[in-house]
């Protein structure tokens, strides 16, 4: 017998059916694991680069540069679209993007065309990370979910970091460099199915373009990470070191100098006033460079001095991958209980300490030394991302959640890119001097432990005024 009410009247609309906060979750985490697993991976190929491509030791770090240089220039401009287009639109083009730059490095055959294609690359991952997280903290209502979605999304990176350098070498050795690259497309082509039903958000009233300041920014960070890279291979004399100084100089003056003008800024300079907001940030910067030339640093020396498989590789940094990722979801838990200012204290402090241990290490032909300082250094990250995610994205207006989270974003690539580029750089020389480097991320990790130490504690009462409901989670934030 026909049903007496259409099949048709029992379904809601497609676009009705959104998922819940834990697809949400899973789905824009994804995209965080396909670029922070893409980053990683990089690294454990750097010295097949080398040999396969040809490519010299400034090169080889534009490779992983330009994926994160591209990242901290774009990723206040993503936010900044996805607050005004929709961030569900710009998730979804971010994918595509993402997608098509994968596989041109799959297909790139020299070591500039490799360059080019991670640009685009970075850019695709700029259009991902403030938006998918930023539709987070707006479409999962229920501030207990909405945290538990945040610590979550702050652990993905640890694991991917912990699975980066094991993932990418086993590639390596199994099918070759160009699969750390073609292993994202299926994930894109699943997030992209599955992000039809993720809900579409947009910021109240969307902030104004500041193309100017993100130019002078851009040029700035550029003039830095060149002069850097080009100095640590070939000298800082000459033309092209004092262009780079003077573009870093004069964008970074320009750009404050503009940003104080502006009634909407790119980057809002009055949250420098807030201690914790600026030692989140400044930690950020200083973390991530640490974390990135840590993994730049010990592929090459396990690959180039140690003659180590990148299989090898990989297993080799497991003391610090694997730690990352158990520590990062008890993070999320400790910054409840501990407060954030406090945990980035004591991640400084082992980060510090784990950059010692490697400094003591370097030089020695036994491992058991380096695993020491890699289980240190991986346990001080462990603990340092869901703070720095916390204080940041609490700490802005909730109509501003695309250029909060782009704030927080920009700060570890920004560090990412200049760790690299400070790390490398240092070390760099026929028999990879790594020990200077360790020294340097050992200064780090102390001033990570002093900013926060010093960070004042903030204005609970303005802060539970100006956001209503959301008491709880500043006071754990911001303790």
């Amino acid at each position: 017998m026909p049903s007496a009410v259409p099949r048709h009247v029992h379904r809601p609309p497609r676009e009705h059916r959104v998922l819940g906060p834990t697809g949400l979750t899973v789905v824009c985490g994804a995209s965080l694991f396909i670029t922070s697993l893409d980053s990683t991976a990089v690294n454990v190929a750097l010295p097949t680069l080398r040999s396969e491509l040809a490519a010299g030791p400034s090169q080889l770090a534009w490779i992983v540069d330009a994926y994160t240089l591209t990242l901290a220039v774009l990723l206040l401009l993503a936010g900044a679209l996805g607050d005004r287009l929709g961030r569900r639109t710009m998730f979804r083009a971010g994918l595509l993007v993402f997608g098509v730059g994968s596989l041109g490095c799959a297909l790139a055959g020299s070591p500039d065309q490799l360059i080019a294609v991670r640009v685009l690359q970075g850019c695709g991952a700029a259009l991902l990370g403030p938006n998918a997280l930023s539709t987070l903290t707006t479409a999962i209502e229920d501030p207990v979910r909405r945290a538990r979605a945040i610590g979550f999304w702050a652990a993905i990176f640890g694991l991917a970091a912990a699975v980066g350098p094991l993932v990418g070498g086993s590639l390596i050795d199994a099918l070759g460099w160009r699969w750390i690259f073609l292993v994202n497309l299926p994930v894109v082509v699943l997030a992209l199915a599955a992000s039809v039903r993720v809900p579409e958000t947009r910021a109240g009233a969307p902030r104004p373009f500041d193309p100017v300041g993100l130019a002078l920014g851009a040029v700035a960070v550029f003039g830095v990470t060149e002069l850097l890279i080009h100095g640590a291979h070939a000298g800082f004399g000459g033309v092209t070191p004092l262009v780079c100084g003077a573009l870093a100089v004069g964008g970074g003056v320009a750009f404050v100098a503009v940003e104080k003008e502006r009634a909407h800024p790119v980057f809002p300079l009055a949250l420098l006033r807030r201690p914790t907001f600026t030692a989140a940030t400044v930690s950020a910067v200083l973390a991530f460079a640490i974390l990135a030339g840590f993994l730049f640093v010990s592929s090459v020396y396990w690959q180039q001095q140690r003659h180590a498989s990148a299989l090898e590789t990989g297993l080799a940094l497991l003391p610090a991958t694997l730690m990352i990722a158990v520590v990062s979801p008890l993070s999320g838990r400790l910054l409840l209980v501990v407060g954030a200012r406090r945990l980035l204290v004591g991640s400084g402090l082992l980060l510090a300490l784990g950059a010692g241990l490697l400094a003591l290490a370097a030089g020695g032909d036994g491992y058991l030394p380096y695993a020491a300082g890699y289980l240190v250094l991986g346990l001080g990250f462990g603990l340092v991302n869901p703070p720095i995610t916390n204080t940041a994205v609490t700490g802005l207006p909730a109509q501003q959640a695309g250029v909060a989270s782009a704030l927080a974003s920009t700060s570890r690539q920004l560090g990412s890119t200049l760790g690299v580029a400070v790390l490398a750089s240092v070390a760099a020389g026929p028999h990879l001097d790594q020990r200077r480097a360790w020294l340097i991320a050992l200064g780090l990790g102390l001033a990570v432990a002093a900013i926060n130490a010093l960070a004042g504690r903030p204005r609970r009462r303005v802060e539970a005024a100006a956001t209503p409901g959301a008491k709880q989670p500043e006071r754990a934030g911001a303790r």
